[in-house]
């Protein structure tokens, strides 16, 4: 029996998984798989271990660190999702796995939980905040555009702004679908916003990210974290017009104005032209008619003030009569005006003469003055001496007769309320209260009577 199989050729363990290796990963070097998420391992190293699963077989799906970020959130037990990777085998222990380069919810209704749940966390940092819109421009000098090149969004956006108001227009161009679409729209905000850009003169005052309608699946990049970010950190307003009027993206609540199509953005971009120009015009037929009104009125208010002129001057004849009298008069009032100070002159003439006499007087009086106060102040020091001498001589004669002294030897006086002085008992029963003087002090006592 052995020897029927002879000439077939013999493998190592090592050499048929190598073979095993090489077919299928040459098979599979690309698939999309679609199954329910089961049990998911993330350890230490970073790397994460999960299972894909339908109702009869199992797959094990390994995704290696860095290979994934915001796609993590997708990751939940239980939940369908579609995974692109490629397969191969691990031949230490005879079996295969999928590599996962990129995961996605699987079906309108997974994307649509994931849209909420990541809608509600940006709300809840404020990110979608009033107070954190920046105003659009009224007519911004250069437009940032960021949408595809090759896609019709841009020339509807050119043509649009071209009709209503040209600008200069820079574009961004990015792909607005697929797996590079949210990184690099974000890309292109940060790098509007960047300090080299800024330097140049043809920075913009306003960005627009645009593209074309789709599915929720072709507009998710507009979903994604990194995006979300970029624009709540933009420096320069940004208007958002993703899709058609009823479709929905987390950019339109965090940007600061939501066009409903990339033609409409335009529309919000600038107003129009024609119709600013007819608003123009109209103020300047407003203000035409203003001016010609205002000098209606003035010329009616100058008319006015002619009639008054001729009113005025027959006031002002009979005052031109009383000046011609005046100047008739006026060489007599002269005459007489100047007598009259001619005459003050001369008696001015005479009292500073008087004063002069008088002024001699003053000084000679005063001098006479000094001297009387000279002798007055000598003899009432000579006075004020002699009685200080005397008042002191009486002070010294009263201290020594003081009763003071007899008080400070043990004695003392003893008065009534009337002050009068108390020399018997009998006086002193009848005076009740009495006041006694030590030399020290006074006391005053209550007398009680002993019958």
């Amino acid at each position: 029996m052995i020897n029927n199989f002879t000439n077939l050729k013999e493998f190592s363990v090592s050499e048929i998984s190598l073979s095993i290796k090489k077919h299928i990963e040459n098979e599979f070097s690309l698939v999309k798989v679609i199954g329910e998420l089961g049990r998911i391992s993330k350890p230490s190293s970073g790397h994460i271990y999960f299972d894909m699963k339908d109702e009869r077989s199992s797959l094990s799906c390994v995704v290696w660190r860095n290979t994934l970020k915001d796609q993590e959130e997708f990751l939940e037990e239980g939940s369908e999702v579609i995974a692109l990777g490629r397969i191969t085998t691990f031949s230490g222990q005879s079996r295969y796995q999928l590599v996962v380069q990129d995961v996605f919810p699987s079906g309108t209704g997974s994307l649509m939980a994931l849209f909420q749940k990541r809608k509600q966390t940006f709300l809840n940092e404020g990110l979608f905040d009033q107070s954190r819109k920046k105003p659009i421009p009224y007519l911004p000098e250069v437009i940032g555009v960021i949408t595809s090149e090759s896609g019709a969004v841009f020339q509807d956006i050119l043509h649009r702004l071209k009709e209503r108001f040209p600008r200069t227009v820079i574009l961004w161009s990015v792909p607005v679908q697929g797996e590079e679409s949210a990184r690099r729209v974000a890309e292109a905000i940060v790098g509007f916003n960047s300090f080299e850009f800024q330097k140049q003169d043809k920075r913009p005052d306003l960005l627009i990210v645009a593209r074309g309608g789709g599915s929720l699946e072709d507009l998710w990049g507009f979903n994604e974290e990194i995006v979300i970010r970029a624009v709540a950190n933009s420096k320069i307003p940004i208007i958002s017009a993703i899709g058609h009027e009823t479709d929905t993206t987390l950019i339109d609540y965090v940007a600061d104005k939501r066009a409903p199509t990339p033609t409409a953005a335009a529309e919000i971009a600038v107003p129009e032209k024609k119709q600013l120009s007819e608003q123009i015009k109209n103020l300047c037929i407003r203000l035409d008619r203003s001016i010609d009104t205002k000098i209606e009125w003035e010329k009616q208010k100058l008319s006015s003030f002619a009639k008054s002129i001729n009113n005025v001057i027959l006031i002002l004849s009979d005052f031109n009569q009383r000046f011609d009298i005046l100047m008739i008069k006026f060489p007599n009032i002269l005459l007489s005006y100047l007598q009259r100070k001619r005459e003050n002159l001369f008696k001015l003439n005479l009292s500073t003469i008087e004063k002069n006499s008088l002024l001699k007087d003053i000084r000679f009086r005063k001098d006479g003055l000094v001297k009387i106060e000279k002798s007055i102040n000598l003899l009432f020091k000579n006075v004020l001496d002699t009685k200080k001498n005397y008042i002191d001589n009486l002070y010294k004669i009263y201290s020594a007769l003081s009763y003071k002294r007899t008080l400070a030897r043990g004695y003392s006086i003893i008065r009534d309320k009337k002050m009068n002085l108390v020399t018997s008992k009998t006086s002193a029963i009848n005076a009740h209260e009495l006041s006694i003087e030590f030399s020290e002090d006074t006391v005053e006592v209550e007398v009680k009577s002993n019958k």
